[in-house]
């Protein structure tokens, strides 16, 4: 079952039809029914997630459906099948307790926690976490730098990569002071850990400081392009006009980076390919310079090793630890009684909405309740007001709500699965993205359902030709607003069971409020109109809710 709908599956309907609120959540993916699995290669367990599982041909489905389904799936997919593989079949096996956890399918399923992994139940608490879109990422202060990228088997090369100081992003994050170190892991389940000191261990990469000054390396005869029997590659333009011994010279010093160019274009997207081995390195790579400089030295695997630079297994090979396609960032340690995530099952929605996601020891306070981490909000006293980073950038919108208060504020992009995109209008720019966000503590008992006021702060100001739209169970509908002077605000009227102003539709208390703000393409200004979240993956978050 999976939010991605290949190979003509329609199991994730038949779910989502009896469970509609699981929609768009942890739930709504492969790893509901599927399982992974771990087989011997060389001497060696190979564990594989549920998405290489089901598609290795030797021991899962495969690409080409030549294997069996059925040891591909977890006892609650197992159920499900053998009680029909419909929607009578979901409803059938509520009350059971598939995973064997104490808890019932349904009480699993209304907690958003997997009913086939015992490991994942109602008792655990969530890991605090901060979502990084790329726009986001892109609008932090950018370091460039040129370095070796020294491998020990593939082939070594140099490179200018461009992205983000790691030390900076997890001080954006909030990081506690007791973090020790950070594991950085790749959708494929690669990872790597890297202390947040120097430590003097051999392989370890720090992300607190700059690393040393290193100096350009040629020779002709680890040039590939020259040599047949050449290891290095020198054909980046970063490269040019470079000679041997230049101390390479970087504004700012080489770091350990998150980036997401190379050579001044955006990386690779990572795939899982037909060999269920990661191609590409995109959206983001973790990029460490070298802790002891060296030259590129010839590939371990190569019997030509009477060359200027023989392979050393005791030189520095960085690129090891440079993770391709890195889409998560545990700070350790992880504190006490909280949810880890299922490495094998996270990634590959956040590769392809080019998001990556920062959790563990990082500051969890969120002092209003309203979903946003204080470390985000900042001023956060108040339950009436929120203050949050759309997905396209880092200054804050403001929402205010006059009764009541501000419940499970978030983020999105408009394409979003968890949002219609019915009747969603054509030419028109999203400056800010999507928002959902709740209004609680209204009086249910309202004969009409109670009226709020919500207003809107925005960073940049508002044109006077622009929209507001709701996001409710029949689509996209637009809501007049008042207060649209040509300023940063703009005042929308909400009424608790209004179906066109609460996406609930019903008097209970709360309002339930997705919205986007439209401006026409040709008005929306200096920001970035950036709606290029993937309608086929899962939000970011609800992997650990």
């Amino acid at each position: 079952m999976a939010a991605y709908h290949h190979q003509g599956e329609i199991d994730s309907d038949n779910f989502t039809a009896v469970y509609p609120a699981a929609s768009g959540t942890k739930l709504d993916q492969c790893a509901l029914c599927h399982c992974g699995g771990e087989y011997e290669k060389n001497g060696k367990t190979v564990t594989l997630g549920s998405c290489q599982w089901c598609h290795d041909s030797e021991h899962g489905y495969g690409y080409d459906e030549s294997g069996n389904i059925w040891n591909t799936l977890n006892q609650y997919g197992k159920d499900y099948f053998t009680a029909g593989r419909n929607q009578a079949a979901v409803a059938a096996i509520e009350d059971d307790d598939s995973d064997g956890d104490n808890y019932t399918n349904l009480e699993e399923i209304t907690a958003v926690s997997y009913p086939g992994n015992a490991n994942d139940d109602p008792s655990k608490t969530p890991a605090a976490f901060r979502v990084y879109s790329m726009d986001q990422i892109e609008a932090m202060d950018q370091h460039t730098q040129f370095l070796l990228m020294n491998t020990s088997r593939s082939g070594d090369f140099y490179a200018e990569y461009t992205g983000v100081i790691m030390e900076d992003l997890l001080e954006d994050a909030g990081i506690l002071d007791s973090a020790t170190g950070i594991t950085v892991f790749a959708p494929d389940g690669w990872s790597n850990y890297h202390p947040m000191e120097a430590d003097g261990q051999e392989n370890h990469y720090h992300v607190k400081g700059e690393y040393a000054e290193a100096q350009f390396q040629y020779d002709a005869e680890a040039d590939e392009a020259l040599n047949a029997d050449g290891w290095c590659d020198y054909s980046a333009p970063s490269c040019k006009g470079r000679n041997h011994g230049d101390v390479i010279a970087v504004d700012g010093g080489l770091h350990m980076i998150l980036a997401y160019q190379r050579e001044g274009s955006y990386l690779d997207t990572g795939v899982l390919n037909n060999d269920n081995k990661l191609d590409g390195s995109g959206p983001f790579r973790v990029v460490p310079p070298q802790v002891t400089p060296c030259p590129p030295d010839q590939s371990s695997k190569s019997d030509v090793q009477d060359v200027v630079w023989p392979y050393d297994y005791d030189w520095d090979h960085n690129a090891g630890a440079s993770s391709r396609s890195a889409t998560i960032i545990r700070v350790e340690p992880l504190p006490d009684g909280i949810t880890d995530i299922d490495i094998l099952e996270a990634g590959w929605n956040y590769v392809d909405q080019g998001k990556i996601i920062i959790y563990g020891a990082i500051d969890g306070a969120d002092s209003n309740g309203n979903g946003i981490l204080d470390s985000e909000e900042g001023d956060s006293a108040d339950p009436k007001k929120a203050q949050f980073r759309p997905m396209t950038g880092l200054d804050n919108m403001t929402a205010e709500v006059d009764a009541g208060e501000l419940k499970k504020v978030e983020a999105l992009y408009c394409d979003d699965p968890s949002l219609s995109q019915t009747n969603k209008p054509a030419s028109m720019s999203y400056p800010y993205g999507a928002f959902k966000l709740e209004v609680h503590g209204l009086n249910a008992a309202s004969a009409d359902g109670d009226i709020v006021t919500l207003t809107l702060t925005f960073p940049d100001a508002v044109p006077t030709n622009a929209k507001f739209y709701k996001i409710v169970a029949g689509g996209w509908v637009s809501l007049p607003f008042d207060d649209n002077d040509g300023d940063e605000t703009i005042v929308v009227t909400l009424q608790d069971g209004d179906p066109d102003t609460d996406a609930d539709g019903t008097i209970n208390g709360v309002i339930v409020d997705p919205g986007v703000l439209a401006t026409p393409a040709a008005s929306s200004g200096s920001r970035s109109s950036s709606d290029d979240g993937d309608s086929s993956s899962c939000f970011i978050k609800a992997l650990l809710q």
